[in-house]
């Protein structure tokens, strides 16, 4: 009967609500009368079965109104912490609010492994709270990572689904032409930033009625990978886009309602571009400032993250941080990278001295796994599967090597351990006595050596070790989960793999990790994307965790490390406003500030207010000429300096000769110190000529075992690094330490100093670039 029809309008007049609200009452009241469920894609109801409702229902005004609620009930049923609600809500707000675009888009900045896509998954319900309609997430490019982002949008949105309130869609998957009914819904697109892939994705939301008039919301995760890419073309004086950079400025011109979100914890390329591309060393004044997109939100990092501070920071011998590093020689990794049997062979795998560190991690790792299980055996917990990550190189034919090695050095244990066992007492032995000092100093308890050591053999006589090589997209895949994250098939997962473990590779439960790239050059962006062994880790986890890297490897890995503090540290502090500086050396020996742009990551140094530049792992000289330089810098660091309590002042040129002449004294092997940065970076601070400030302290008696400690915090002790950190200083402090030799401590016969350079405490954080790319 026609007269018993009515519209929106005459309901909302009815109920005294907003049309609105009837609107979100159509999409998500559980009871709304089946009858009226099917003229859902009209906009008419039946009168008397809307009056019969709203006498059912209370929720006529306060319900009603609020709408769908989307990130309020995601959150109840998440559980996310009132802190990462906040962070949420204030991005949700801004990006409401700001005018974003491809030049000044929003930033969600978080660290690797931290939970970022946690976070902008609510930020998409909290988008939906505020009248957004579509989010599109642009995720790497491989199909395991847009699998993996499918799986977690359908596991965290599974209500929303359920009530037919949302759907999420792969692009590489879609339906044909969205229904009515689909198109009232919420609508979560995933698309890899790959050429095919975003054609498909323009064409579908340029095909769909209706859709470009809609709110959309653009998450681009992983966003510094594939979204910045500048291309400059032979014979060509213009610099053009690259071809996904510009598929993601067509898709965002789709609509006029476009909201634009980067997410990533790896944001040099996003935020360390210069303002415009002219040379800057035409300018005379000119310093880098980063650019910034239009808002910023740091993503808060949760109690339970391990990160690099974990791993590259300062410990001393009782903190379980301090057994994180597994030292491995250089020649050892260099020996994987290619095939030769003079090197490493079948017979020879569990004695060669090319094989110590991989065969110490691999066992190691299954000891870890079985102290671990006994433990929650004892604790009445449910055991746990656990995994290691192998990653040496990137190069097939490496790939094809190591594999070969690992496979000969499993079958000889397993082998062993069949036949004789006596023969792994030594392996087990030094893995227990490794695990036991970290796991005692974590405050946890151990298993009887010999119960660890028989868990040990029936581990490897039950073939309970799982190798798998991992190359490639299509062989991730056929080793995921439902959540789309590596399947832990056996308590002792080792993979074995190379780029393809990087972003997004969620590895559950990773406690070894053989860590061997070493590049001519370093990105810092890939090597931290590398760390997997980041994340939200149990405390006995972290204990029995071990990363076995090369000295030259580890220095890189703290560089970046110190680079990444320096930049989140500017923005925790609001200085983003004036940024990090950079600067380098020109050919005649000027400092000059650059664009990061120009910057090798792998060559430089960061100098912060909370951090020191120090040389490290390095023997001092010895005979004669030691000797010597000790007499000369006997002058050039008067008595009258020494053991004050207090700083100095001393000229430039003093410095610059002291320096000199302890450079004289140390000799490097793999990894040299970059004495120009020390010397540039005082030029850098002192740059109207001013004096420098020196403290120098006679008695150390460090040995050189303990020296390694690139941070320089323990090796000034707990008060002089008070007086360094925690006294205002507007000039550079030289810090010079008189070390005690000798052979029983690891050095020469000679006392030496030692110079720690730490910058003036309210200095910007500073990137020096030892090497400039032309």
């Amino acid at each position: 009967m026609e007269h018993d029809i009515v519209g929106i309008n005459e309901i909302a007049e009815m109920a005294g609500v907003s049309r609105q609200a009837v609107v979100n009452w159509r999409s998500r009241a559980p009871d709304f009368p089946r009858p009226l469920k099917e003229l859902a894609s009209g906009p008419v109801f039946r009168r008397a079965q809307i009056r019969v409702w709203l006498r059912r229902n209370n929720r006529k005004l306060d319900d009603l109104q609020k709408g769908p609620q989307f990130y309020a009930r995601l959150k109840s049923f998440r559980n996310d912490s009132d802190e990462l609600a906040e962070c949420i809500e204030r991005v949700v707000d801004q990006l409401n609010s700001s005018m974003t675009s491809d030049s000044l888009p929003g930033m969600l900045l978080g660290k690797i492994q931290s939970g970022k896509t946690r976070a902008f998954v609510g930020v998409i319900a909290g988008a939906f709270d505020h009248d957004f309609d579509i989010a599109l997430v642009l995720t790497k490019g491989t199909k395991t990572l847009s699998a993996q982002t499918v799986s977690r949008l359908n596991a965290d949105f599974a209500e929303f689904i359920e009530e037919d309130e949302l759907i999420v869609l792969d692009i590489m998957n879609q339906p044909g032409k969205l229904t009515r009914s689909e198109l009232r819904r919420k609508i979560v697109i995933v698309a890899k930033k790959q050429v095919h892939n975003l054609a498909r994705l323009i064409d579908f939301v340029k095909n769909q009625p209706g859709l470009q008039k809609r709110k959309v919301l653009i998450v681009d995760d992983e966003a510094d990978l594939a979204s910045i890419r500048f291309v400059k073309n032979k014979d060509d004086p213009d610099i053009a886009q690259g071809r996904i950079a510009s598929q993601m400025d067509e898709l965002r011109d789709l609509s006029d309602g476009i909201a634009f979100l980067q997410v990533t914890a790896t944001p040099y390329s996003l935020y360390l571009q210069p303002a415009n591309y002219e040379d800057p060393a035409s300018q005379a004044n000119y310093v880098f400032k980063p650019k910034r997109p239009a808002f910023t939100e740091l993503l808060p990092i949760h109690g339970g993250y391990v990160g690099g501070d974990h791993y590259f920071g300062s410990f001393d011998d009782d903190d379980p941080s301090s057994h994180l590093i597994v030292e491995v020689a250089e020649h050892e990794q260099n020996a994987l990278r290619k095939m030769d049997l003079r090197r490493i062979s079948q017979d020879r795998v569990l004695d060669s001295d090319n094989t110590t560190g991989l065969r110490r991690a691999i066992t190691t790792f299954v000891v870890a796994a079985g102290v671990r299980q006994w433990q929650q055996r004892e604790n009445g917990d449910r055991q746990q599967k656990y995994s290691m990550l192998i990653h040496n190189d990137t190069q097939k034919a490496a790939h094809t090597w190591q594999n070969q090695v690992i496979d000969w050095i499993c079958e000889e244990i397993i082998k062993a351990a069949e036949t004789d066992p006596a023969r792994l007492r030594p392996l087990f032995d030094e893995a227990y006595e490794d695990l036991e000092s970290s796991v005692v100093a974590n405050g946890g308890a151990m298993p009887p050596h010999d119960e660890a050591f028989d868990e040990f053999i029936d581990a490897l006589q039950n073939d309970d070790i799982v190798v798998e090589k991992v190359n490639s997209d299509g062989e991730v895949s056929a080793l995921l989960d439902e959540k789309a994250e590596l399947k832990l098939r056996t308590p002792y997962n080792i993979f074995v793999g190379g780029n393809i473990l990087d972003r997004g590779i969620t590895i559950p439960n990773l406690i070894g990790f053989y860590y061997g790239r070493n590049p001519k050059t370093t990105q810092a962006d890939t090597v931290l994307q590398h760390s997997r062994m980041y994340g939200n880790r149990h405390l006995d986890d972290v204990a029995v965790t071990r990363l076995y890297i090369s000295r030259a490897v580890y220095d890189r890995l703290f560089a970046i490390n110190e680079f990444e503090n320096a930049l989140r540290n500017a923005f925790e502090s609001g200085a983003h406003d004036q940024g990090v500086v950079f600067i380098q050396t020109d050919k005649k020996g000027r400092i000059r500030p650059c664009a990061p742009n120009k910057v090798l990551l792998s060559d430089v140094v960061t100098v912060s207010p909370k951090t020191l530049l120090l040389p490290s792992d390095f023997q001092t000289r010895g005979g004669k000429r030691m000797a010597e330089l000790q007499s000369k810098l006997d002058v050039l660091i008067p008595l009258a300096w020494r053991d004050t309590g207090e700083f100095v002042e001393v000229d430039r040129d003093t410095a610059y000769e002291i320096i000199a002449t302890i450079q004289e004294t140390m000799e490097f092997d793999s990894v040299k110190f970059e004495w120009d940065a020390m010397r540039s970076l005082i030029d850098y601070y002192t740059e109207n000529g001013e004096t420098i400030l020196v403290h120098a302290e006679t008695g150390r008696g460090l040995d050189r075992a303990k020296s390694g400690d690139k941070s320089g915090r323990s090796i000034l002790g707990p008060v002089l690094r008070g007086k360094i950190f925690g006294e205002r200083r507007t000039k550079p402090a030289l810090v010079l330490l008189q070390q005690k030799g000798g052979r029983e401590r690891g050095w020469t016969a000679h006392s030496f100093w030692w110079p720690l350079l730490a910058a003036p405490t309210d200095a910007e954080p500073c990137v020096f670039a030892a090497k400039a790319m032309a």
